[in-house]
């Protein structure tokens, strides 16, 4: 039996990739994710399918932000991924990369404005997957937990900020050029903007 094509999700812990997980499958009560686990426990590796589903899931392990884990392991599981990824990348259609709108600020401070030696995790994970040609989606989760101002402000920071890393970011309406990676708005607790992220997924198969 032909495996089926293989959405990739990723981002760092504790960003909602379980729950948009079980907001895209057909039956989201049968999923048993690790939706409300501590940031971090997510380390298998295992794709997730439903009957009726054209596709499979693969929610990989956070990694990053991890409250009760060691620097060691936050390696380990980073290693884990990259080596999942440079063995499987041919069997992904798209990629999500998931960022949690309300660490933007922080994680821009911390790694591009403070030490100007590192570069921020999610655009790391973004040029990571261009590398291998996987199309993908940002999508900024938990839009509902600022007001437009903030929610604004957040994203134009981590738009300019990607520039500087060669990355150039664009609202997932205005996507004209390959070469853009197209962003979209999201709370996958409020269900914003899901059919819309399905809608570009089935575009992809």
């Amino acid at each position: 039996m032909k495996q089926k094509p293989s959405l990739l999700i990723i981002g760092n812990s504790n960003v909602g990739k379980s729950t948009i997980t079980r907001l895209l499958l057909p039956n989201p009560k049968k999923f048993k994710g690790k939706t409300g686990k501590s940031p971090g426990s997510t380390l298998l590796i295992k794709p997730i399918t439903q009957q009726g589903m054209p596709y499979q899931i693969v929610d990989l392990p956070g990694f990053g932000y991890m409250k009760h884990s060691s620097r060691r392991r936050e390696e380990h599981v980073k290693k884990q991924i990259i080596v999942h990824i440079e063995k499987h990348h041919e069997d992904y259609f798209f990629g999500l990369v998931i960022i949690n709108i309300l660490r933007i600020e922080d994680e821009i401070n911390k790694f591009f404005f403070q030490n100007k030696e590192t570069i921020p995790l999610s655009f790391e994970l973004i040029k990571f997957l261009k590398e291998f040609k996987i199309p993908i989606l940002v999508v900024f989760n938990k839009i509902d937990k600022l007001s437009q101002f903030d929610k604004n402000k957040a994203i134009k920071t981590f738009v300019d900020s990607a520039s500087e890393f060669g990355l150039s970011l664009v609202p997932i309406d205005l996507q004209k050029s390959g070469s853009n990676i197209s962003y979209l708005e999201c709370s996958a607790l409020k269900k914003t903007n899901i059919e819309k992220l399905r809608k570009r997924i089935q575009s992809f198969l």
